[in-house]
């Protein structure tokens, strides 16, 4: 890998430009691999939020398009740590190295593991420009972790790859590479812990049938955000069935952090509203929509939803601690061509979301010439007994 101090300086130096003018005027930069720097600068560009840390370390190799889009963010790699426990570490598809690398910090040993080499390379040179005496010494593994030796390790870590042979995108377990189902036994018997990360659009009730000693379901967010889904299971956990698993929402908020666990056996039933929509309205978070945990909600708030397969709950007393965001009630509006043509001048700019409702947002959005954003919210919803409803809130 050509990696030099004008090789670095140069991408510095061209950070914000128009790549393709940067390809265009290649052989005025003599003597430098523009191209690579190019695809340095696109992967950096992509990873300016998701990697602060990374970003501002000028040193670091970037692995590219695919691995920047794939790899974890700093903040959700930092919470890999907190959940997992052990003194060492072996992550089976390294790729990036974001979570190897934050997920071994404190721990005494680490083995990062990957096929492809020029990612291996770039791993063996971040790893010693990110040393800070906080981490082991890393061992670097190039080569296909099926046909390695398997190590003895207390944490084994992966991230399967979510795209199939022609580049189309894939979700559930199984279409994933490597295959996690077809490989769970004998990573078991190496380690006590094997964390897995999934899409956030993977079915949790289909893997959790295909997996087995799962004991943990953790949906991370970001601002309202479904980022990924990861999967614990714990060799000595061989007995445990689907319904002991614990599901945990957890969603990072620039000034709060939602939390919530239940377990995945909770089947209790919905309470629904008999008294229509009360003066709160609140919309529980992305990862418990993800989570389908609007039972326990209703069962662990004084809250009822608003009809059964409508995800919106309301009371006529606000609940403060409601995992979600929560609205004040202005107004219920029904459901009709002629509303739709009052709304037009009546409300000229709100937020529209739409629950178990005929019109998704934008088809409302469109046939009511409602502009985007500003203070006001518009719930287009099925409410029990009085049908579909136009919902107008603000926050509290």
């Amino acid at each position: 890998m050509e990696w030099t101090p004008e090789l670095r300086d140069f991408i510095q130096r061209h950070i914000d430009d128009d790549t393709s003018d940067l390809l265009l005027a290649a052989q005025k930069y003599q003597g430098l691999n523009v191209p690579f720097a190019v695809e340095q600068i696109e992967a950096r560009k992509r990873l300016k939020a998701k990697l602060p840390e990374w970003y501002a370390n000028a040193n670091l190799i970037m692995g590219g398009r695919v691995p920047a889009e794939q790899c974890s963010s700093e903040q959700t790699a930092r919470y890999k740590r907190s959940i997992v426990e052990g003194e060492s570490l072996c992550d089976m598809t390294g790729g990036m190295g974001v979570d190897f690398w934050y997920m071994s910090e404190g721990m005494k040993r680490a083995i990062y593991t990957e096929r492809q080499s020029h990612l291996c390379e770039a791993a063996i040179h971040n790893f010693q420009m990110l040393q800070d005496g906080k981490h082991p010494e890393v061992e670097v593994r190039c080569g296909d972790g099926r046909e390695l030796p398997i190590p003895l390790v207390d944490v084994i870590y992966l991230d399967p790859a979510r795209r199939a042979g022609d580049g189309s995108r894939v979700y559930a377990i199984e279409d994933c590479e490597p295959n996690v189902v077809e490989w769970q036994d004998e990573l078991l018997l190496h380690a006590s812990t094997v964390l897995v990360k999934l899409s956030p659009m993977v079915d949790i009730t289909d893997t959790l049938r295909k997996l087995h000693n799962v004991t943990d379901v953790y949906i991370v967010g970001v601002r309202n955000e479904c980022k990924e889904v990861l999967v614990q299971a714990h060799a000595l956990n061989a007995s445990l069935h689907v319904e002991g698993v614990q599901v945990h929402g957890i969603d990072f908020w620039s000034d709060r952090t939602i939390e919530y666990t239940f377990r995945f056996s909770d089947k209790m039933a919905v309470i629904v509203s008999d008294e229509g929509v009360g003066r709160y309205l609140y919309e529980p978070d992305v990862t418990l929509m993800k989570a389908q945990a609007f039972a326990s909600l209703c069962q662990r708030f004084p809250i009822r939803q608003l009809d059964y397969e409508t995800h919106l709950m309301t009371s006529d007393t606000f609940v403060p601690d409601f995992p979600g965001r929560t609205f004040e009630v202005q107004e219920c509006i029904p459901f009709s061509s002629k509303t739709l043509k009052r709304l037009k001048h009546q409300l000229p700019q709100a937020n529209i979301a739409t629950r178990n409702f005929p019109l998704t947002a934008d088809e409302l959005r469109r046939r009511t010439s409602i502009r985007d954003g500003g203070a006001l919210y518009l719930f287009g919803a099925k409410v029990k007994g009085m049908g579909e409803q136009l919902i107008l809130c603000r926050k509290p």
